[in-house]
């Protein structure tokens, strides 16, 4: 029998009620239609999870009773920082998707050169907002118990100096700009000890500027290239975070 799972920002002690925010009443009473005293999970996106049974499945003001602790998913072993492009339309929505899935910390939105301007004007605090919520729900859908944090879009030299704690830089980039005296392959990885962290770049539809290139290897950001293939930019991430948990044995 399947466990719903929902999520509420605070958590308080076992025996309290919690109260969830109405889009979570929302799927609760309208999607799935629970009745009250249905057993479900509540957990907070820090890594927290409870059992809880539905006291008031009211879709406006719904309430739970918090039980006892319950262990999530594991956590990767690797935190990674993903810093992919501002894309057009909700093709970034899919990427925050399966970048939560795979187990990213946190997701940086980038505004690069060639960063569409139909993306630069869209990033505001609504688009943000959405990412988040996308975010929750693929955190609900997989049994993670964190949130990635979703940050509001930055310059790419912004990134490159928010990513300086990361032992491990990298910079997808195509095939093309794969400089055989600066790349980074998955095989290589696959041999060096496993990263406490990493940063991981992913460029827009048009590829990376040549200034872009340059300021990442001066930031310490290796080449990765994952083939003679040059992904779509919504792909290319998945791809990548998927190529790099095998390399780590972190799946």
């Amino acid at each position: 029998m399947t466990v719903h799972r929902f999520y509420a920002a605070r958590l308080p002690a076992p025996g309290s009620d919690v109260r969830l925010s109405s889009e979570e009443g929302r799927h609760l009473a309208r999607v799935l239609r629970l009745r009250n005293g249905t057993r479900v999970l509540v957990f907070d996106g820090r890594g927290r999870q409870h059992e809880a049974t539905i006291e008031d499945n009211d879709p406006h003001r719904p309430v739970l009773r918090l039980g006892a602790p319950v262990a999530a998913v594991p956590e990767p072993l690797v935190r990674i920082t993903l810093g992919v492009t501002v894309l057009k339309g909700r093709k970034l929505d899919t990427v925050v998707r399966d970048a939560t899935t795979l187990g990213v910390t946190e997701i940086m939105p980038l505004l690069t050169g060639r960063t569409e301007s139909g993306g630069r004007q869209r990033a505001g605090a609504r688009l943000v907002d959405r990412w988040r919520a996308v975010a929750v729900a693929a955190s609900k859908q997989c049994g993670r118990a964190v949130v990635p944090a979703v940050h509001s879009p930055v310059t790419f030299l912004q990134f490159l100096d928010a990513a300086q704690p990361c032992p491990i830089r990298l910079l997808l980039v195509e095939p093309a700009a794969a400089a055989a005296d600066a790349q980074v392959r998955p095989d290589v990885l696959r041999n060096d000890s496993r990263p406490a962290g990493a940063a991981l770049a992913i460029g827009p539809e048009g590829g990376w500027t040549g200034d872009e290139i340059d300021a990442a290897e001066t930031a310490g950001f290796g080449r990765l290239t994952l083939g003679r293939r040059t992904l779509r930019a919504e792909t290319a991430p998945v791809a990548a975070l998927a190529v790099l948990r095998f390399a780590w044995r972190d799946l």
